[in-house]
């Protein structure tokens, strides 16, 4: 007898649950309520509850609302874990840094005689013929960045006499939180290969201070830059470049 009366409840209470969803009733199909008014006279009226704006109604079982909240909450987590992935890795994953075979030291030294060049009217006459021009069609392998202005007295090329695809240059410096700036330098050191980055500055327009907090604010800002540095394999450096002698002065 017992179970009879839960089967009873469970099949009541299915039906109720089913009825959540469905739509109220045709015109057809109401319910109709006999009242009685102050006069004895009988009146029908309709049995279903009355809406705001006399539309059907559809109701939400509550298992259903169940999932929707905890297909929601499901989302959101999902949202928050990519979020946190990329906010963690952005910057570290799968970026392997090209190293170049030319090591800070020596790079450093080229660029030293090259100025030395310049200053004495000296340039090299290797470096720009058709063969040189065809060896760099396919791709460049610079053995410096060289970070400055674009003060069109102080060409990086010249000054140190560098010829094509031998020093990648980035002009028009003035902080590092310029994106732009930020973004070639990175470039250069993870894509080019060099393992040297000489930030100058030139003593019309520069001071030492000035040139050297850049330095400094390109290893803050990007560690792409920093790590390259900490790896040992790449050397950042300051310069300063005197307007009226030529001479490139070194920190």
């Amino acid at each position: 007898m017992l179970k009879i009366i839960v089967m009873a409840l469970v099949a009541v209470s299915l039906s109720a649950c089913s009825s959540f969803t469905r739509r109220a009733p045709q015109q057809s199909d109401e319910m109709k309520v006999v009242l009685k008014d102050k006069d004895g006279n009988i009146k029908e009226a309709s049995g279903l509850p009355a809406t705001s704006n006399g539309k059907e109604v559809t109701k939400i079982a509550p298992d259903e609302q169940v999932a929707e909240s905890k297909a929601a909450s499901e989302v959101k987590e999902a949202v928050s874990a990519a979020a946190d992935h990329i906010a963690a890795t952005h910057g570290k994953e799968t970026q392997t840094r090209k190293v170049g075979k030319v090591p800070a030291y020596k790079a450093l030294g080229w660029l030293k005689n090259g100025n030395t060049r310049f200053m004495k009217g000296r340039f090299r006459a290797d470096g720009v013929s058709a063969k040189d021009r065809a060896r760099l069609a396919g791709a460049e392998t610079p053995h410096a960045i060289v970070v400055g202005s674009s003060d069109s007295r102080v060409p990086p090329e010249i000054i140190f006499d560098q010829k094509l695809g031998e020093i990648f240059v980035v002009r028009g410096a003035v902080a590092a939180s310029d994106l732009g700036l930020l973004s070639s330098v990175e470039y250069g050191v993870l894509d080019l290969g060099p393992n040297l980055i000489v930030v100058l500055g030139n003593n019309s327009k520069d001071s030492w201070e000035h040139v050297d907090r850049l330095a400094q604010e390109l290893q803050d800002r990007s560690d792409i830059v920093r790590d390259a540095i900490a790896s040992g394999d790449v050397k950042i450096v300051t310069a300063m470049y005197n307007l009226e002698t030529g001479r490139v002065d070194w920190r």
